[in-house]
C-alpha cells in the first residue's frame, strides 16, 4: 500500500502504519511544543515503536542524544538491569541514525546518564507506571540542567469517557502488579507531582489529538465550548511543559495521588496529605 509506514530498526522492518496514523496529530503537536520551548538536545523516554523517534530524527534542528526504553524482558520488572546499546534506525522518510538506548526501570532506579539534554520527552509513559512515578520525574530532574525542559503527555483522567466522574476511577496510586494503564491523572494532580519533583509549569492544558468517529465526534465539539469544565471533560489528552527550577533527590511530601504507605522511596514524609 502506498501510504504504508515502515521503520527499519537494526535491519528489521517494523510496520508502524496504524500507530503512526493514530498518533500523528499528537506527535506533531508535541514537536511544536519542543520547537517552542526547548533547545536542540533531546532525550526521549519510551522509544518503541520508534515513531516519535523518527519524527525527531527527521528534524535537522533536533539532536536526539539517546532514548530510554526497557528492552530486557523479565518475570518481575524490578529485575531489569541497567544497560545500553546502539540501534541503527531508518525512518519512514529515509533518515538514517545510530541511536543509543538506555534500558532500565525508570520508576525503581535513579540513574545518571552520560548525556545532558536540553529537553526530555515523556509522552504516553506515566499512565503505564505502577510503582513510583515520582522516581521517573526525579530521573528527568537529574538529567536536566536548571532551566531544562520536560514535556509530558498522558490520557486525561477527568474526561467524560472515564466515565462521568470528576476523579479517576482507580484508587490512589500504589505499588501493584503491572498492567497497561495503571493510573489516569487529572491535570492538577500531575502538575502537583511534577512541582514536588522540582519543576515549574510553563504551559499545561488539554488536547484531543486522536481520530474520532461516531458519537465521539460530538465530544470534540463540546470540548470547544468556552469554560474549563468542557475542556476538562471532553478533551482526551493532558499535556504539560515544565522547566527544572531546582534539583530534587527526595520529595518533601507525599503527592496527592499516592496512597499512604511506609514503602515509598525518595519521599521524606509518608503521612497522608491533608
Amino acid at each position: 500500500m502506498a501510504d504504508r509506514n515502515v521503520v527499519v530498526i537494526d535491519g528489521v522492518e517494523l510496520d508502524v502504519t496504524d500507530y503512526a496514523r493514530m498518533h500523528e496529530r499528537r506527535i506533531a503537536k508535541t514537536m511544536d511544543l519542543l520547537r517552542k520551548y526547548a533547545g536542540r538536545r533531546v532525550i526521549e523516554l519510551g522509544a518503541h515503536p520508534w515513531v516519535m523517534t523518527s519524527a525527531l530524527m527527521d528534524d535537522p534542528a533536533i539532536d536526539t542524544l539517546a532514548t530510554v526504553s526497557v528492552e530486557e524482558v523479565t518475570f518481575w520488572p524490578d529485575d531489569v538491569e541497567f544497560s545500553h546499546e546502539y540501534h541503527e534506525l531508518i525512518t519512514p522518510n529515509a533518515s538514517r541514525a545510530r541511536i543509543k538506548n538506555y534500558s532500565f526501570n525508570v520508576e525503581r532506579r535513579l540513574v545518571k546518564l552520560d548525556e545532558t539534554p536540553d529537553a526530555v520527552l515523556a509522552c504516553e509513559i506515566v499512565e503505564h507506571l505502577i510503582r513510583s512515578p515520582h522516581v521517573l520525574f526525579l530521573n528527568i530532574n537529574s538529567w536536566l540542567k536548571t532551566g531544562g525542559t520536560a514535556i509530558v503527555t498522558t490520557p486525561n483522567g477527568s474526561q467524560f469517557m472515564n466515565p462521568l466522574r470528576r476523579k479517576p476511577r482507580m484508587p490512589a496510586y500504589r505499588a501493584r502488579c503491572y498492567e497497561r494503564h495503571s493510573y489516569v491523572y487529572r491535570l492538577e494532580d500531575l502538575v502537583e507531582l511534577m512541582e514536588l519533583c522540582g519543576f515549574e509549569i510553563l504551559e499545561a492544558g488539554y488536547w484531543s489529538p486522536y481520530p474520532s468517529s461516531g458519537l465521539r465526534r460530538f465530544n470534540r465539539i463540546l470540548a470547544r465550548v468556552p469554560g474549563k469544565y468542557f475542556s476538562e471533560k471532553f478533551e482526551r489528552t493532558i499535556y504539560i511543559v515544565a522547566r527544572k527550577s531546582r534539583s530534587v533527590e527526595v520529595l518533601a511530601g507525599l503527592p496527592k495521588v499516592y496512597g499512604p504507605s511506609a514503602d515509598w522511596e525518595h519521599i521524606s514524609t509518608v503521612t497522608a496529605p491533608l
